[in-house]
């Protein structure tokens, strides 16, 4: 769109739903009108509508894609040219005068009269040369096929090169009896292909999301827990077991960070792969008092003074967040959930943003993988690991504790501050400066996973194991007989007791093996069971599930023990073997030669800084 239209003679203009074109200017109220009949209108200017014409890519350019040079001589042409548009009735003698102090043809000024009257007056509209494409010379057939050869050979994950798109262009012409185009005019008619497009078909969705234009911006979070982000990434640094310190792998990290302050809410450590066991224990600790959780790590001298309930929780489509159990507890808290719309990664932004800066604290770390293969280089995690779980957890809590009172760059202030400066500005009811408490004795079990069972004389039986305490018996005299399905919970860490949620009082019951057994947890308890369908029916009972346990228990712990040995064994072969190579060598090298030149003070080279 030009960005000024003026009322030249000759300009075409729209007025009551008909073509004119001004036939002079009579003032600024009202201008002189004639149609292709020869009929005549005065009108007000007001009223006047220009049709929009077909924009030229020089109408477009700005001054700073432009040379001084060429932009000088395109504002001299507007200005010789307006003069000339503003005659009433211009001669021919006047026109050759303009094209003479333009250095054009009166042909070359014709056109670019017109081209005022139709783009306006803006510079840009005289600058030399076309700067646009040219027009596609290829025939329609032709066009075709090379469209067809980008969707189904180019765009594709194999990645096919130019050189093969040419060459599959060829092919379809020759097939078609038509000539072939030029790999030039193919690679032309790539290079307009929809970048983000063409990059979604060959390298995936995350190329695509790269490319696409971010509009918009996440709601902003007017208060702390008005919306929590939470996520789940295996942690970059190789962890070792506390009993022999043998690797054992990297453990699954999770952190909640509140939208409005920035400030880290809470996290876990765990060497489950992501499940609702770790979105809970990372709500429990972020909706918690964490003095007693620094206490019991050691670090009672920390300030992380983050505990309350969130309004909304945002989370991915992992089934670790859309689980049961984590559902049932946002119903029971009245905690909105917001599940990211597959694809739109960038709705997600902040807690991924968070946890890239947490894995790159890592990265210091002794067994760290860093974040690839290619930043790894050399480095072995595998023989330089020695944190534990526990150990982990002490060293995030550190470097959660460095976060929170680091400036943050969005809110230029330090996370906990601003956390804690919301609850103590003036004008806020008394019950809104303190967050609510949780009750720390039931929290985890509302987010726990569960199961529905119904209250037996045997007690509740699950997993193929029988739990039953005298707890029960005001469950059992309430049911008098009926079958009742009642919510069980279970920690799938350990399987020695199970919580039966009494509806009527909303309080959990603890129940206990009926018989005293090992404990167990839920990997454990399924690997038995897949080993005990290979059986007959009659072995499938309660005793023999834990008795394949202690089994499988002893299995691994004598693997162990061959594994360690053999790697002494292995090791101790290796300082042999380099032990024997250095006496080998010792005993065949002969005497060191004289030096052939004496041996004095050495000079440094004069372009060598010697420090």
């Amino acid at each position: 769109m030009a960005m000024e239209r003026l009322l030249l003679p000759g300009t075409a203009v729209e007025h009551a739903g008909r073509a004119w074109r001004v036939e002079r200017a009579l003032g600024a109220d009202a201008v002189l009108l004639r149609d292709e009949a020869g009929e005549v209108l005065v009108a007000d200017p007001a009223t006047l509508c220009f049709p929009e014409p077909m924009a030229t890519p020089n109408t477009c350019r700005d001054q700073a894609q432009i040379s001084p040079t060429a932009w000088s001589e395109a504002c001299r042409r507007r200005d010789v040219l307006l003069v000339l548009a503003a005659q009433p009735a211009r001669t021919l003698a006047q026109v050759d005068a303009a094209a003479a102090a333009l250095g054009l043809h009166r042909r070359q000024t014709f056109a670019l009269l017109r081209r005022l009257r139709t783009h306006g007056s803006a510079p840009a509209v005289f600058l030399p040369g076309h700067g646009g494409p040219r027009a596609g010379r290829l025939g329609a057939a032709v066009e075709a096929i090379v469209t067809g050869a980008i969707e189904q050979h180019y765009a594709r994950p194999t990645r096919p090169s130019l050189l093969s798109l040419s060459r599959e262009v060829d092919a379809r012409c020759a097939a078609a009896g038509l000539a072939p185009p030029s790999a030039k005019a193919v690679a032309a008619r790539v290079r307009r292909c929809d970048r983000a497009w063409l990059a979604g078909r060959r390298e995936g969705g995350a190329r695509r999301r790269a490319l696409r234009l971010l509009t918009g911006a996440h709601p902003a979070a007017e208060a702390p827990w008005a919306c929590v982000q939470i996520d789940s990434t295996p942690s970059d640094v190789q962890l070792v077991r506390e009993a022999d310190r043998a690797v054992i792998g990297r453990a699954t990290a999770t952190f909640a960070l509140d939208l409005y302050s920035r400030a880290i809410l809470g996290l876990s450590v765990s060497l489950d792969a992501p499940s609702t066991v770790t979105v809970a224990s990372c709500l429990e600790q972020a909706c918690l008092p964490k003095d007693d959780w620094l206490a019991r790590r050691g670090l009672a001298h920390l300030c992380w003074p983050c505990w309350g309930r969130p309004q909304v929780l945002e989370y991915d489509r992992g089934a670790e967040n859309t689980a049961a159990g984590i559902a049932r507890g946002l119903q029971r808290y009245g905690i909105e959930a917001r599940v990211r719309p597959p694809g739109r990664p960038d709705l997600h932004g902040h807690v991924e943003r968070l946890i890239g800066t947490m894995m790159q604290r890592l990265h210091e770390r002794l067994g760290s993988t860093f974040g690839s293969v290619a930043q790894r280089g050399k480095a072995r995690p595998e023989e330089t690991a020695c944190l534990t779980v526990g150990e982990l957890e002490r060293v995030l809590a550190l470097v959660v504790e460095a976060y929170n009172g680091t400036v943050h760059e969005a809110t230029g202030e330090r996370p906990v501050e601003r956390y804690l400066a919301w609850y103590r500005q003036p004008g806020l009811a008394d019950a809104e400066r303190v967050p609510p408490r949780m009750d720390p004795a039931r929290f985890l079990l509302d987010f726990l996973p569960f199961e529905r069972r119904a209250l037996g004389r045997g007690g509740l039986r699950l997993f193929r194991i029988d739990y039953s305490a005298a707890s029960l018996l005001p469950l059992w005299r309430r049911d008098n007989g009926r079958r009742v399905m009642r919510v069980v919970v279970y920690d799938p860490r350990s399987l020695a007791r199970v919580w039966v949620l009494d509806e009527a009082t909303g309080e959990y019951i603890g129940v206990p093996y009926r018989t005293p057994r090992p404990d167990m947890t839920l990997a454990e308890s399924e690997a038995a069971r897949a080993r005990l369908r290979s059986l007959r029916a009659a072995d499938r009972t309660e005793p023999r599930l834990f008795e394949s346990v202690a089994e499988i228990r002893r299995i691994e712990a004598k693997a162990a023990t061959a594994t360690a040995r053999r790697r002494a064994e292995r090791a101790r072969e290796g300082r042999q073997a380099a032990t024997e190579a250095r006496t080998r060598c010792g005993d065949e090298a002969p005497p060191p030669a004289a030096p052939a030149f004496p041996v004095g003070e050495v000079e440094p080279f004069s372009e060598v800084e010697v420090t």
